[in-house]
């Protein structure tokens, strides 16, 4: 769907080209439906993996928090997380929105946050980082609206 003009169409999966981060959707255009073909497994199969998935979660990122995910994406040859990790800005603060004390590339929204909160957040850790390290994060999330 196009959020300029809020027109939407199908799209074959093939017309998209998606891949691992990358589709040739336009900068105005989202998915907003999708469907999935998989194939079958064992159930014990699944849910065992689904186990697994759940277990490492709980222990790397802030479950059960107002958090939107990664917030950027990992340079290469390192993780994000660890970077702004490295730099001691778990719990670093902007409003109501803070760096995870769990995991370092999650921002947890507390009571009061705002759109606003979240990006100064994001640009403030960009900047910290870039200063001390040179590495440029490229933010994961994409802000609609009035930010620059």
């Amino acid at each position: 769907m196009s959020l300029r003009t809020g027109i939407g169409e199908d799209r074959s999966p093939a017309a998209l080209e998606l891949s691992y981060r990358h589709s040739n959707l336009a900068d105005d255009e989202v998915v907003v439906s999708a469907r999935f073909r998989t194939a079958p497994v064992a159930p014990t199969e699944a849910e065992a993996r689904i186990r697994e998935i759940t277990r490492w979660r709980k222990e790397t990122q802030p479950g059960g928090t107002l958090n939107a995910g990664s917030v950027f994406k990992n340079p290469a040859g390192d993780a994000a997380g660890r970077i702004i990790d490295s730099l001691g800005l778990k719990g670093f603060r902007i409003g109501g929105v803070e760096v995870s004390s769990r995991h370092a590339n999650f921002f947890v929204a507390g009571a009061g946050s705002t759109p606003e909160d979240v990006h100064a957040l994001v640009v403030a850790v960009r900047d910290k980082v870039r200063a001390a390290t040179g590495i440029d994060l490229e933010p994961e999330l994409r802000f609609i609206g009035g930010f620059d």
